[in-house]
């Protein structure tokens, strides 16, 4: 049987085999914990405002880390690009050797 949950009025069912699955259970966790901690800020907040701030919110996280894996990846290559350049400075034709 699947689990279900209630955020902001709204019923989120979760299919049986994703009901082993952690990582819907996460998101949902991620998601009542962003909108906990709005209401908490401000009670006035209507459930709208909440489930939009909250979309907003994740949104922004994930371009975030977006950014970071992008800026990772790119330093990263330019290291990978700096240190085959660097065993081509001390042992000339090493790199072609391989190829």
């Amino acid at each position: 049987e699947g689990l279900e949950f209630n955020i902001l009025g709204c019923k989120v069912r979760i299919k049986p085999e994703e009901a082993r699955d952690t990582q819907a259970k996460r998101a949902i966790d991620i998601v009542t914990q962003e909108i906990e901690k709005l209401k908490m800020s401000n009670a006035k907040l209507s459930d709208m405002d909440c489930a939009v701030l909250t979309a907003l919110k994740l949104a922004s996280d994930k371009i975030d880390v977006e950014n970071e894996y992008r800026d990772t990846a790119l330093s990263l290559k330019s290291g990978i690009k700096d240190a085959l350049n660097f065993i081509e400075e001390v042992s000339p034709g090493s790199m072609q050797a391989r190829n």
